[in-house]
């Protein structure tokens, strides 16, 4: 299996790019690909403190949690990591003209994360930024995964996923998850894909896959399981 390194770009390091970054490990951990992933400014308005508090609070929404120190973009960057990905097209722009006014020569590895939308269609991501209330950060969320998903399939790879049997504690978790979440703030509709319940209906068939004879899925014998490409969007699509 190839391995990846990416580093996601925004203009502080503070709302946008760490997003991307912890939900891309988040991916990472749960596909068994375990990438190299990283993020990083263009300016120095955020160097050595920690991502915003509506980022983070959104991510611990989802349970997720960052250990990002904001950081700045280097010229060593364009050659350690095999894409640069900029969260939108304004970043893409600078980041060519960075690297040019650094006599970069080597950028085509620079791509923008919006590139990667559904059905291969572009997506304009979300600006975030502190002016940006809690609600545009918990849409930029819904946009960003969903990149990040075709991204990952976008690369050809073999995921693998691992079933582990749930506990008592798991279910307990995800009740209590359940209930938290039913009285969130959302100003969205219980249909919207952005609304704060969305994840809490679909996770009673977030593991189940139809069986396949192709990479043998719901077969018994081994708890781990290296799909093939359908069953692997099948995975992706229920993450």
């Amino acid at each position: 299996m190839t391995f990846k390194k990416l580093l996601f770009v925004c203009m502080g390091n503070s709302c946008s790019s760490p997003m991307a970054e912890t939900i891309m490990q988040t991916l990472m951990v749960k596909t068994s690909l375990y990438w190299e992933v990283d993020s990083a400014a263009l300016r120095t308005w955020n160097i050595g403190r920690r991502p915003h508090k509506l980022c983070l609070k959104v991510l611990r929404e989802h349970g997720l949690r960052s250990d990002h120190f904001c950081r700045l973009l280097t010229v060593q960057d364009f050659y350690y990591f095999d894409y640069i990905i900029a969260m939108n097209e304004h970043i893409f722009k600078e980041l060519l003209l960075w690297a040019d006014a650094n006599r970069i020569l080597h950028t085509s590895h620079v791509i923008m994360l919006g590139a990667y939308g559904k059905n291969g269609k572009s997506v304009s991501i979300i600006d975030l930024s502190p002016a940006r209330k809690l609600k545009a950060f918990r849409n930029a969320y819904y946009q960003i995964k969903d990149c990040c998903k075709e991204l990952i399939l976008g690369e050809q790879v073999s995921i693998v996923r691992y079933d582990v049997p749930s506990t008592d504690d798991d279910d307990k978790e995800q009740a209590y998850q359940g209930k938290n979440m039913s009285h969130g703030d959302s100003t969205e509709g219980p249909d919207s894909p952005y609304s704060l319940a969305a994840p809490c209906q679909k996770s009673s068939s977030k593991n189940s896959l139809s069986p396949c004879s192709v990479c043998s899925i719901g077969m018994p014998q081994s708890n781990r399981k290296k799909l093939c490409h359908k069953c692997g969007q099948k995975f992706l699509a229920q993450l």
